[in-house]
Formats: C-alpha cells, structure tokens, sequence
C-alpha cells in the first residue's frame, strides 16, 4: 500500500473523539449555535450564535460572537502531519494482511507519535497507556502496574507503552511478530 494516500481526514475519521481539532470557517459549511471556529483571516476565534448559519463570514455579529480561545489548545493540520513523517520512519506495513489493516495499524503508530509530539511540547494531552495491577493498597491509597519485563528490555516497545495509542498499536503488532509454533507427531532417526 503506498502510505501517502493516508491522510489527514482518514486520521481524523478515526479519532473522531480523540482530539481536540482545530476547526477552521468554511464558507460552504453549516454551524449550529455553540460552534467555534477559528477565522484564519482574523487570526480569532468565533462562536455561531444561530442554527443553520451558512456562507456568512464570522466577522457578521448577527450571527458569531467573537470567543477566546488560542490556537495552542487544538491540534493542527501540520501536527498530524509531522507525526505522519515521523511513524512513517519507524512503521512496517509488512506486518499487516490488508490495506484495511495497514491504514488503521499506521494510524494508530501515527497517533502515538502526536501524542508523544504534544507531551514534548508540553500542551497537556495525556492519553496515557497502562498495565496490568501487580498490587493494591487501600490505606492511603496506592496501586502498582507491572510492566513486563520482555517490554523494558526492548526499547522499541518500551517506547511504545507511553501512550494508549502506542499499546494499542504494539497489541496489533505483537501477534505478527510471534511465529506460529506446530507440533508434528513423529520420531528421529540417528
């Protein structure tokens, strides 16, 4: 599969929920009152005051008022981008029995990526991932997660365990990196 027809829209397609996106004014496009949107010739943000709001420019006070906001909050076109180039590096589509299954595998490597992107530049997005209970406390409260130690030993899925998007990325991957083990009734001849 040539991984340059993933794009942005399939990354959010399905992280839908995942992100706070930022969401530019197309005059072609409905808003509801509530919505904001981000006016790139003002560098503003605007909430739609009126349902059905089509073709009019956000600087039309009947219809938006203008919001604060900032830029920083949301992720950008060019971020996902950058986390695109950066799994591209490290992804192995071999690994995956269809195009389907190449293009979610990549997405998910993908969404790793922009997570560890954002936590370096410090904008608050955890989406951390975790592992299983190795112990419990209730005095004082304190719970333990045991990482396998197959994990801490190899820096690529270490890497991976920082966030959810990474674990579920490395649960996609691990069984295709497992040979398939048959036992064959028989014997040897020496």
């Amino acid at each position: 599969m040539d991984l340059s027809t993933i794009t942005v829209d399939d990354f959010k397609a399905l992280f839908t929920r995942d992100f706070p996106y930022l969401n530019e004014y197309d005059n072609a496009e409905l808003y509801n009152a509530g919505e904001r949107i981000y006016y790139t010739t003002t560098k503003l943000f605007y909430d739609c005051t009126v349902n059905g709001t089509t073709g009019i420019l956000p600087t039309e006070v009947s219809n938006w008022d203008i919001a604060t906001d900032e830029v920083e909050n949301y992720i950008l076109d060019s971020d996902i981008e950058k986390a695109f180039n950066e799994a591209l590096i490290s992804f192995n589509q071999s690994l995956f029995t269809s195009d389907k299954n190449i293009q979610i595998g990549f997405l998910y490597l993908t969404a790793h990526y922009l997570v560890n992107d954002i936590r370096a530049s410090q904008k608050g997005i955890s989406g951390t991932g975790s592992f299983p209970v190795a112990s419990r406390s209730v005095g004082s409260v304190s719970e333990t997660y045991g990482i396998p130690a197959s994990y801490l030993s190899n820096p690529n899925f270490s890497f991976y365990t920082q966030s959810a998007y990474g674990l579920k990325y490395l649960n996609m991957v691990l069984p295709m990196l497992v040979g398939n083990v048959v036992s064959v009734q028989g014997s040897t001849h020496a």
